[in-house]
């Protein structure tokens, strides 16, 4: 799970950079496969994709304009995903 958040963080980090060449739709659709096998996480991963949404939402006023509000979805998706990421790092996956 924490490889699927971690290639989305950077196909986020690709759309900010390349806002009007760089679709999220694909990252969305990896999060709401991912959604369906969190269990007790599903909740942050359905707030992940709603940050991830609203950034994609935001591109083409990041290419045209740079505006603030746009940088800032980035921004909250970013943090979103980085919180998601830290949730699974460090855990102990190995059967005793």
């Amino acid at each position: 799970m924490k490889e699927i958040l971690e290639r989305v963080k950077e196909q986020l980090e690709q759309s900010f950079d390349e806002p009007r060449s760089t679709s999220l739709d694909g990252a969305i659709h990896e999060l709401e496969r991912l959604k369906a096998s969190a269990g007790d996480k599903r909740q942050m991963i359905e707030d992940v994709i709603r940050a991830v949404t609203h950034a994609r939402n935001a591109r083409m006023e990041l290419a045209e304009a740079g505006d603030e509000s746009a940088t800032n979805a980035f921004a909250e998706a970013y943090r979103a995903l980085d919180q998601a990421i830290e949730s699974y790092s460090g855990v102990d996956n190995d059967p005793v």
